[in-house]
């Protein structure tokens, strides 16, 4: 699956499954410091805007990224205006104007198979009657 991802998206999406990490992790000690120094050191690669964003959202249980296939945000299934999905396909960071959640492009998988060329419909040959 081929997707355009911002940089910034691209942390933040390491950021959700760092922290979904350490929410269901039960192992040692060592395996819960490490993941913490990773999502310490992943936020302070992120501005400040962006990460009060993602901290909003995630205090009331929501994800701050969303994909968008088909021009539709998969945050909150609404469509993005044209302009938005144009800048989201040349990797530009913005946001859905519906949710606020920072989107990414992620091309289906059926659109990136090649297309078939359309077969002309045959004519039947109608046997002559008498």
């Amino acid at each position: 699956m081929k997707s355009h991802i911002h940089d910034i998206v691209q942390r933040l999406l390491e950021l959700h499954a760092l922290e979904d990490r350490l929410a269901a992790l039960s192992g040692g000690p060592d395996e819960r410091i490490k993941t913490e120094s990773l999502i310490e050191s992943l936020r302070a690669a992120l501005p400040m805007g962006v990460l009060a964003l993602h901290d909003k959202m995630r205090a009331k249980g929501k994800r701050s990224v969303a994909g968008v296939r088909r021009g539709v945000c998969s945050g909150c299934h609404l469509a993005l205006g044209v302009g938005n999905v144009a800048a989201v396909r040349a990797k530009e960071l913005r946001r859905c104007g519906n949710c606020g959640r920072y989107v990414y492009m992620v091309e289906d998988e059926e659109s990136a198979l090649p297309t078939r060329a359309k077969r002309k419909p045959t004519a039947r040959t109608v046997p002559a009657s008498g």
